[in-house]
């Protein structure tokens, strides 16, 4: 009893050493009367003595002490030491009890404490995980609040792993207000895959949470069901392009059941969105019922849509390429009779019939002279001119995508269909044209090509054709004498892609036509000239120590630079005598450069 006696009186001693001591020597004891006198300890003013007191009454054991630790003057305790203390000795001595006040404190200020917090609710997921009953499933649903990522994942997880023991519950969960709470029980019966929660995750696809609208379309992905194929198509014009996108994840997982209604869908999309993310759905599936509608989309006047419709039908592969070439196809009736006709007719009705009939021949050579109609008084005759521009954009389109849709399946079989269409009146087309066959590779486009290059008006298509002639399955004389023209086209990006293509042909007939260049007013052609003859290399060595003597300080500057670079002792001697009368300190230096990068090598 004198022990005892010291220990009280020690409890209020001025010296939070002495009272932390006896109440460590209290706890030591494992004598149940002290457990009055250590849960006053906790309202002691130092830090380190409630501290003490916290683990002293783990040792007494006493049930009552969870109530004790789960106060907010102890999990709410200013000094951290004390907060990480007593979520240690819960997880100890706690059990489901302890979920929502430990939970609370993963997104405490303290690391120390976070990181403690989520040690003990990680421990208490497995330990839930052991007992598959509604009661503790309700304890998962009350951790899914949880901050900690990793932690709430496991959650999820355990609770799909419940299986139908856990779906009442997680139903129930779905209409609470908490977004985390209805988005990781919308996750967890994904896992489980109980077709008959499928109503309520349709329920989810409405809700003002991002979140929520996702986590519910995963897990329909997860449970194939006819019943939420409608409901999927309706997300497509999601606000977020997330939901979008999982929408169309779902659908491609729920199967070919989703293909017919994805495609009446299509035929009344009411906004340009919708039609373009039921065209990428269309496309997962590559289905032939599919296949027309959305070709039928290529021509569409909404980019986005015609970006969607050739992903789509290149997903089909060669079986697209006789539709698509079909597409490609002009309409070779003459359209000028016409043209002359919509005009000058002085009748209304033969003119009216007139323009309708260029508007079905979709040919892009009449589009000025119904932009001109387009401009009369007359509301009918400006409507059907109207009309007829519509047509015909979208049946240009519709070529363009197609070309563009052949290049990225690659189909040598196309070849020939897109070689006709080099002469198609629309630019567009023919940029296309051009890149389909580019991005094919075979070498039967190169004549036509190159053919092409002299009587091209649009300098963009021209630039295409020298880049395509650049390329190796292209690759000929015709595309070397062809890039070679065009180091004197007019537009200076034309020279320029011309210079490029002359580099990645390294032809030696390149070599003289790309020094010539290395005078170019424009520095771009002058750049990508002297990168090509670096590429050339030693067979560009003759015309290069020629260029040396030129009177343009650029080609002598640049030829220097690139002997220097191809690095042949042929140049050393003339490199040398440029070094030493050359007036320009530029070309001077660039000399020096040169004959030292040789004399290293």
């Amino acid at each position: 009893m004198a022990a005892e006696g010291v220990l009280t009186q020690q409890l209020k001693d001025v010296d939070w050493k002495r009272r932390r001591e006896a109440v460590f020597r209290l706890g030591y004891t494992g004598d149940d009367e002290w457990y009055p006198t250590l849960v006053e300890a906790l309202d002691d003013p130092d830090p380190a003595v409630r501290q003490a007191a916290i683990l002293s009454l783990e040792r007494l054991g006493r049930p009552e002490l969870v109530g004790e630790l789960t106060k907010p003057k102890i999990l709410a305790a200013e000094d951290p030491e004390v907060r990480r203390t007593a979520v240690a000795v819960l997880g100890r001595v706690g059990g489901l009890q302890i979920v929502d006040a430990v939970a609370h404190l993963l997104g405490d200020p303290d690391w120390t404490v976070r990181n403690e917090a989520i040690a003990v609710v990680s421990k208490l997921v497995d330990e839930i995980a052991e007992v598959r009953v509604p009661e503790a499933a309700k304890a998962l649903v009350r951790m899914l609040p949880i901050a900690d990522h990793d932690v709430r994942e496991k959650t999820i997880r355990v609770l799909g792993s419940f299986g139908k023991a856990a779906v009442s519950v997680l139903v129930e969960a779905l209409s609470v207000k908490s977004e985390l709470v209805k988005s990781g029980a919308a996750a967890a019966l994904g896992l489980i895959r109980d077709p008959t929660t499928v109503p309520a995750l349709v329920r989810l696809l409405s809700d003002e949470s991002k979140q929520v609208r996702l986590s519910a379309i995963t897990a329909l992905g997860n449970i194939p069901s006819s019943r939420s194929i409608g409901p999927l198509i309706d997300r497509l014009d999601d606000c977020d392009a997330r939901v979008r996108t999982a929408a169309v994840d779902a659908l491609e997982r729920i199967g070919r059941a989703a293909v017919i209604p994805l495609i009446e869908a299509l035929a009344h999309a009411h906004t340009e969105v919708r039609a373009a993310e039921i065209l990428r759905a269309l496309g997962r599936f590559a289905d032939d019922r599919a296949l027309l509608p959305i070709l039928n989309h290529l021509g569409h006047t909404y980019m986005a849509v015609r970006g969607a419709a050739v992903d789509a039908v290149v997903g089909y592969g060669e079986r697209a390429v006789p539709h698509l070439t079909e597409m490609l196809a002009l309409n070779r009736v003459p359209v000028e009779p016409l043209i002359e006709d919509a005009l000058a007719n002085p009748q209304k009705r033969n003119r009216l019939r007139t323009i309708r009939a260029i508007g079905e021949l979709k040919d892009s050579r009449a589009v000025s002279s119904l932009k001109e109609i387009a401009q009369e008084p007359d509301r009918e005759i400006r409507g059907a001119a109207e009309e007829a521009l519509r047509k015909i954009g979208g049946a240009t389109w519709g070529r363009a995508s197609a070309a563009k849709a052949l290049g990225f399946i690659g189909s040598a079989e196309a070849v020939p269909a897109l070689i006709k269409q080099l002469s198609d009146p629309n630019a567009t087309v023919r940029l296309r044209v051009v890149r389909a066959l580019s991005a094919i590779g075979d070498v039967r486009a190169s004549k036509p090509l190159a053919k092409l290059l002299t009587v091209e008006v649009d300098h963009e298509v021209r630039r295409e054709i020298v880049a395509a002639l650049g390329t190796r399955g292209l690759a000929s004389s015709a595309a070397v004498d062809a890039c070679v023209r065009a180091l004197s086209d007019e537009s200076r990006d034309v020279r320029s892609s011309a210079a490029r293509s002359l580099g990645r042909l390294a032809s030696p007939k390149g070599a003289l036509p790309l020094v010539r260049a290395l005078g170019d007013d424009y520095w771009s052609v002058r750049r990508d000239a002297e990168n090509s003859l670096m590429n050339i290399g030693r067979r560009a060595v003759p015309e290069l120590i020629a260029a040396l003597e030129s009177r343009k300080f650029t080609v002598r500057l640049r030829a220097a630079r690139a002997l220097g670079a191809v690095g042949d002792r042929r140049a050393l001697r003339p490199l040398s005598r440029l070094a030493k009368r050359a007036r320009d300190e530029r070309v001077r230096r660039a000399a020096e450069e040169a004959l030292s990068e040789i004399g290293n090598g």
